[in-house]
């Protein structure tokens, strides 16, 4: 009988290490040399990022120099991570003791610790490269969906319990678990504010919180923003939103201008670039993990948009 579990239980534990082993393949067959000139250069310029958008309080705090790996070398690895799309942190960290040598590098679980702290100079950083670009004087609105398990796990999956949920996804006609991430961008693509709310949140609930900073006087949206509470409140603060109306609604055929139905679908270009950096797929097990990702996901997409 304990011969019968053991095999029965070999097959499963084999299965797993083969599907860690491939989320850790490096998806890119890249040249060494290239690749450790475009890091001394991305490493550079995140310095210079550093030293302009942080408080020296965080620049000359103890023991700054002997830290090691510096916060740009950090940094510069997570940017890395969603140009290459590199799916687990494990990866990561053995790119990084190739790259920086096992004499720069901690520990698996000290780089991890590292890669999560550095979230909020990451935001920083995100936020006043803002104040250095032009934004254009229309942004646009809208969420994708951030599923941490396939569809048929939905009521049983525990990871975020009591922060995710089940919502829908309209565009696949599907149910999934996870969160949603509401991005607000220029109409150049550049990420000026974003939002993560359980799957089952509305738009028109989020969008207040996600617009309060808003720098663009006009906003383009999708039908999921349609609402006259939501249009007369942006109002107040200056700020107006546009969204087609349904075809069965009054007026929709003059309201629905098809050249502002085309601006608002540049977004959608967006969301495919971020799914390509790994934007639609998580494999973080706490917050911030999740916050550190995505901050970096975004960093890294404006400054791509920015010619970094």
């Amino acid at each position: 009988m304990d011969c019968l579990q053991s095999n029965n239980v070999r097959p499963k534990v084999e299965q797993k290490e083969r599907r860690l082993t491939l989320l850790n393949y490096f998806k890119c067959n890249q040249d060494l040399t290239e690749f450790q000139e475009k890091f001394n250069r991305w490493h550079n310029g995140i310095i210079e990022l550093i030293r302009t958008f942080a408080s020296k309080k965080f620049i000359d705090r103890r023991n700054v120099d002997n830290t090691k790996p510096d916060d740009a070398s950090i940094i510069t690895l997570m940017c890395f991570r969603s140009i290459y799309n590199i799916t687990t942190l494990r990866k990561l960290h053995q790119i990084a003791l190739e790259t920086l040598g096992k004499n720069q590098i901690s520990c698996y679980s000290g780089f991890t610790r590292r890669c999560k702290h550095l979230r909020k100079l990451l935001q920083i950083i995100r936020r006043g490269l803002l104040s250095l670009t032009t934004i254009t004087e229309t942004a646009i609105i809208d969420s994708y969906p951030l599923a941490l398990c396939q569809p048929i796990r939905n009521h049983r999956a525990s990871l975020f319990a009591g922060k995710a949920n089940i919502g829908y996804n309209a565009t696949k006609q599907v149910y999934f678990y996870g969160f949603k991430v509401h991005v607000l961008t220029d109409l150049h693509g550049v990420i000026l504010n974003y939002e993560v709310a359980p799957a089952s949140i509305h738009d028109v609930k989020v969008a207040p919180e996600l617009l309060e900073t808003c720098p663009c006087p006009y906003v383009l949206g999708d039908v999921g923003y349609l609402s006259k509470q939501l249009r007369q409140n942006l109002a107040r603060v200056g700020v107006e939103l546009w969204t087609p109306f349904r075809s069965n609604m009054k007026g929709a055929q003059e309201h629905n201008d098809p050249t502002l139905k085309r601006l608002r679908r540049r977004i959608e270009t967006t969301f495919s670039q971020l799914t390509l950096g790994g934007g639609e797929t998580s494999y973080s097990r706490s917050l911030g993990g999740l916050q550190a990702k995505l901050e970096a996901l975004f960093l890294t997409h404006n400054l791509l948009k920015l010619g970094f």
